[in-house]
């Protein structure tokens, strides 16, 4: 029997990344090894396991279909992939956001939690606004409103 190759530096940091969203998703989004695997269309869980111990180097078809079942980017993932996505060419690079490390940290909180928490989530952040928009609206009235004149 022929000895596996070392996965490289690049390779041991997908398989970790990869680890370390699982450890994060699995339960939230209700997943198992097999469940995993019949998703990626793949004939049975051991190619998963496989990526995921680090025992065989990710391709670019494995990261993006694990991407899609895992609801992240594939450069969660594979960082290196970024560099081949359309969206990181510089030529069709739209405006890019940047986040305070508290929108960051409510977003990886977000992730982590039920579907149902975060429909909650959603609700109480939509009432929020709905609320500041009514006062903004009245503010503007206000504004707007001709002075009387004394």
């Amino acid at each position: 029997m022929a000895k596996r190759r070392e996965l490289t530096p690049s390779e041991i940091n997908a398989a970790e990344h990869l680890q370390t969203i699982w450890n994060e998703k699995k339960k939230a989004l209700g997943l198992t090894q097999e469940k995993v695997a019949q998703l990626c269309e793949w004939s049975n869980q051991s190619a998963f396991g496989a990526y995921l111990l680090g025992r065989v180097p990710l391709n670019t078809d494995a990261v993006l279909r694990l991407a899609k079942v895992l609801k992240v980017h594939p450069t969660d993932i594979m960082p290196e992939l970024g560099a081949l996505l359309p969206s990181s060419n510089p030529a069709n690079e739209r405006e890019t956001e940047v986040y305070s490390a508290e929108e960051k940290e409510l977003v990886r909180m977000y992730r982590r939690v039920t579907s149902e928490q975060k429909n909650d989530a959603l609700a109480t952040v939509r009432e929020f606004d709905r609320k500041n928009q009514v006062v903004i609206d009245e503010l503007i009235a206000r504004q707007n409103m001709p002075r009387k004149v004394a």
